[in-house]
């Protein structure tokens, strides 16, 4: 962690998890939400090998994802997810538009895909 001090307020940068990141990518509490399990699920099918050619189930695996697959995936989840509400549950929201919108999201994500991320 770096912290800068200045006597108006302190910054500090945190290092990112792979997961973290993946939350922000697919917006994982915004409706149609996505569970712990849809994350870690969709980051363990992410995974690929690392710089030394090591994978996911070989000792000293240096943990490395393709994290624009795994958030195109989870955009669709959320698309199949917002598919089956009625429309304006909740109050308000279009599902159709809602619908569309993951599965623009996927296409972008989709599109990146194969940058991949070391931890």
């Amino acid at each position: 962690m770096v912290s800068i001090h200045d006597s108006r307020f302190t910054i500090h940068e945190i290092m990112e998890t792979p997961k973290d990141t993946l939350k922000r990518m697919a917006a994982w509490d915004v409706e149609p939400t996505l569970s712990d399990d849809d994350l870690d699920s969709m980051l363990a099918g992410a995974a690929l090998q690392d710089a030394a050619g090591r994978g996911p189930s070989d000792g000293g695996w240096t943990p490395t994802y393709d994290l624009n697959s795994a958030a195109s995936r989870l955009w669709l989840v959320k698309a199949a997810r917002a598919s089956i509400l009625i429309e304006g549950e909740p109050p308000g929201v279009v599902t159709s538009k809602v619908f569309d919108n993951c599965r623009a999201m996927a296409r972008i994500y989709a599109a990146k895909r194969n940058s991949s991320v070391v931890v």
